[in-house]
C-alpha cells in the first residue's frame, strides 16, 4: 500500500463569479521512504498541492488517501489531527514563534504531541537541537539566528512527532548556496536513517540534483514525473 495516494484531485478557487482552476485532476502515488521534488512555474499548482497533501485545504474533486486512509472527506478537525500527527512542515519563512526560544518553539511542538514528562521533554528537544546542528544555541531567540539556524530549529520541530512524510516549500530559498547545501544535507540524513519521505515544492538546483523523483506541474497538472538514480 503506498504511503500517499491522489486520484483525479481537482482544486477550484472561487473569485467572485470567476471559477479558478489551481488543480485540474492530479493523479499521484508517492512510497515511503522517497524524496521527491514538485517544480514548475508560478501558479502552476505546486502549492495548492502541498496544501491537499498536508491536510490543509480539501480537494474540489477527487479522493486523497494517507497512510491506508482516506483524508479527502475528513472535517476540519480531523484533519488538524491528522496535520498534528502524521505529518512534518519546513516552509520557506521558518514560522518560528519570534518571542520564544530555539528550545521553546521546539518545546512547543513536542507539548502538543504529549505524553511525555517534563525530563523526558527536556530531553528530546535537546536531543533534536544537537541532532541538528544547534547544542550551544539553545537559548537564542529567532532574531539571534542566521537563516539556516532558523531552518535548522524548523527542521527540529518538524522532526519532533517522527511523522510519516514532511512537506517542505521552497525549504532552501532564503539561504545563501553554503548554507543550503548544510539543510539539505540534514533533510537527506533525516531520509535515510529514519525513512521519513520528504516532497519538496522548489526551484533550487541544489534539491533538484539530491532528489530521487520529479515530477514537473504545469497549469494544475502532472506534465511530466521521472526517477532519478
Amino acid at each position: 500500500m503506498p504511503l500517499l495516494e491522489l486520484k483525479k484531485v481537482k482544486k477550484i478557487y472561487q473569485q467572485g463569479k470567476i471559477e479558478v482552476p489551481a488543480l485540474r485532476g492530479v493523479d499521484l502515488t508517492v512510497e515511503e521512504g522517497e524524496f521527491t521534488t514538485i517544480f514548475g512555474p508560478s501558479g502552476s499548482g505546486k502549492t495548492t498541492l502541498l496544501n491537499m497533501i498536508g491536510c490543509l485545504d480539501t480537494p474540489t474533486e477527487g479522493e486523497i488517501n494517507l497512510n491506508g486512509n482516506k483524508i479527502s472527506d475528513l472535517s476540519k478537525k480531523e484533519l488538524a489531527m491528522t496535520r498534528r500527527y502524521n505529518i512534518g512542515f519546513i516552509f520557506q519563512s521558518y514560522n518560528l514563534i519570534p518571542v520564544l526560544t530555539a528550545f521553546e518553539n521546539v518545546e512547543f511542538a513536542v507539548r502538543l504531541i504529549g505524553n511525555l514528562s517534563e525530563k523526558e521533554m527536556r530531553e528530546k528537544v535537546l536531543n533534536l537541537l544537537k541532532e541538528v546542528g544547534l547544542k550551544g544555541k539553545e537559548n537564542r531567540r529567532p532574531g539571534e539566528l542566521s537563516g539556516g539556524e532558523k531552518q535548522r530549529v524548523a527542521i527540529a520541530r518538524a522532526l519532533v512527532k517522527k511523522p510519516k512524510i514532511i512537506l517542505a516549500d521552497e525549504p532552501t530559498a532564503n539561504l545563501d548556496s553554503e548554507t543550503a547545501q548544510d539543510v539539505i544535507q540534514i533533510m537527506i540524513k533525516m531520509n535515510e536513517e529514519l525513512g521519513t519521505t520528504f516532497i519538496f515544492s522548489t526551484h533550487d538546483p541544489q534539491v533538484m540534483e539530491k532528489a530521487r523523483r520529479f515530477i514537473n506541474l504545469k497549469d494544475g497538472m502532472i506534465s511530466s514525473d521521472k526517477r532519478g538514480k
